[in-house]
């Protein structure tokens, strides 16, 4: 728990000089100073939204197996390709970029804080198989608690296309399982974890004239460090 609260304070503490890292870089990027604030506001939000599903496909809660898949739809649809393959610009030796299909998005687990054993799977396994422990009488927590601290840093931004971005997003989860109790705690860790972003820089007509709006897109989920 020190740790936890060490790294967190840790985080806080670099905001201020990350933003001013970050306003100097996303204008060489071509996005303004004005508009970071919002991006990465935008950003939270997505990865809070993704936390909350987390939390609702786990928990042993009230919660139905088709309300279920609902939240597992929703959760996909904040991730770029929607758990599936995507098409993806990387720079070509012409200063311009080139188009190939990427792979669909992953997330990477760590075992336990005991057994760092790291895995990998398809977005659309991750989540199906949380359903499916959630929904398991004799699975070995009656409950599940996921959550993520409130800080989320973002950085490492870099240009992936016209109109394109990418960005990085830090968070520190944290892990619950509860026993068959469902009062003592049996299992908890905190999973310090990284989130690819994906920004898109969208025009649209409205009666006003052309105008923009940015589309944010989550993608692969890495594993940093647990305990």
């Amino acid at each position: 728990m020190k740790k936890f609260f060490l790294i967190l304070a840790f985080c806080l503490s670099l905001s201020s000089v990350v933003m001013a890292q970050n306003v100097q870089l996303v204008n060489d990027l071509g996005i303004q100073e004005d508009e970071l604030e919002m991006v990465q506001n935008r950003i939270g939000e997505k990865v809070d939204d993704f936390q909350r599903y987390l939390q609702d496909l786990a928990g042993r809660g009230d919660l139905s197996h088709e309300t279920k898949m609902k939240r597992y739809d929703l959760t996909l649809k904040l991730f770029i390709g929607e758990g599936k393959p995507y098409p993806a610009e990387i720079p070509n030796p012409y200063g311009g970029f080139t188009q190939k299909m990427h792979e669909a998005v992953k997330m990477q687990t760590i075992n336990s804080k005991y057994n760092k054993k790291r895995s990998s799977y398809p977005m659309t396994v991750y989540l199906t198989n949380l359903i499916k422990r959630s929904e398991d009488p004799n699975y070995k927590y009656k409950q599940i608690v996921i959550e993520a601290a409130a800080a989320v840093r973002v950085d490492n931004f870099s240009k992936v296309g016209e109109g394109r971005y990418s960005a990085t997003a830090h968070i520190l989860q944290h892990f619950v399982g509860y026993g068959k109790d469902g009062v003592r705690i049996q299992y908890e860790d905190y999973t310090a974890k990284t989130i690819t972003v994906y920004i898109n820089r969208i025009e649209i007509d409205t009666p006003e004239g052309r105008d923009y709006y940015w589309e944010i897109l989550l993608g692969d989920v890495d594993c940093d460090d647990i305990w």
